[in-house]
């Protein structure tokens, strides 16, 4: 009888270690007391879905938009893997369904809760691979955005209603890798339903990590900040264990160094 494949082997239980390619990912954080928490609840959604996601992206654009002329924009720091993943199958349907795309990328940073109103900032404005900014988008027939994830729906709304129509940008579709099933906003709905191509799936509204998903720690008194599990993760994507976010964030705050030690794994450079 064949071994059952564990999809998703960085699930709060056991709370050990886990070796993978010569890597070793903890599953829990020891506290300066002793005690041990686990670091995520179970999986959501597994690399093997992940990656067939990105397929069924990549395919649904080729044959609603071939012949057309593209900008696909990824939406960093979140829609970076997911976009990386998307655009690697594009260049594989590039010849038979005739695309013509070019890539850009795009990082906003959004303040705000949930579904309120919430301030945007640019930290880097639209550009092309070779980090040239993209200042006018009127020679494209049409703009498609690439995320992670629509949680609350602000910063995608805002990029559709009030940042890309200055550089002259067609929104004509909006792709992303993960919805989650939660209350927005009347008027981002409408805007949502209006531009919404394709979602992977939806999920439940929790905490999510990995694949661009991530949780962002204080990094101590320089003004750091430590970003855990952004990158892929062994087995796809997890549910963090919210019970211990405020205890692993006054941990960083007092010794970021024994955060860095025992989860430098999960840090992303970015």
């Amino acid at each position: 009888m064949a071994k059952e494949v564990d999809l998703y082997p960085l699930r709060a239980a056991p709370p050990g270690q886990y070796l993978s390619g010569g890597v070793s990912y903890p599953r829990g954080y020891v506290f300066s007391d002793g005690s041990v928490a686990p670091l995520f609840k179970h999986g959501v959604l597994s690399a093997l879905e992940i990656g067939e996601i990105a397929q069924g992206t990549a395919l649904s654009i080729a044959q609603r938009y071939g012949g057309q002329r593209l900008l696909v924009v990824v939406i960093l720091e979140g829609g970076r893997c997911f976009g990386e993943m998307v655009i690697e199958e594009l260049a594989a349907l590039q010849k038979e369904y005739a695309l013509h795309y070019e890539v850009a990328t795009i990082q906003i940073r959004s303040y705000g809760q949930g579904s309120q109103a919430a301030r945007h900032k640019v930290l880097q404005p639209l550009r092309d691979p070779l980090g040239r900014e993209i200042r006018d988008c009127a020679g494209f027939d049409g703009v498609l955005l690439v995320d992670d994830l629509i949680d609350g729906g602000a910063t995608l709304a805002w990029l559709i209603g009030d940042y890309l129509p200055l550089l002259s940008a067609k929104v004509v579709g909006v792709y992303t890798m993960l919805e989650k099933e939660r209350q927005r906003s009347r008027a981002i709905d409408e805007l949502l339903a209006g531009h919404l191509v394709w979602t992977g799936k939806r999920v439940s509204d929790e905490w999510l990590v990995g694949y661009g998903l991530d949780l962002a720690l204080p990094g101590g008194a320089d003004g750091s900040t430590l970003h855990l599990f952004r990158q892929a993760l062994p087995g796809g994507i997890y549910a963090f264990n919210e019970q211990i976010e405020q205890r692993l964030t006054a941990e960083c705050q007092l010794n970021p160094q024994s955060v860095i030690q025992q989860l430098g794994v999960y840090l992303s450079s970015r």
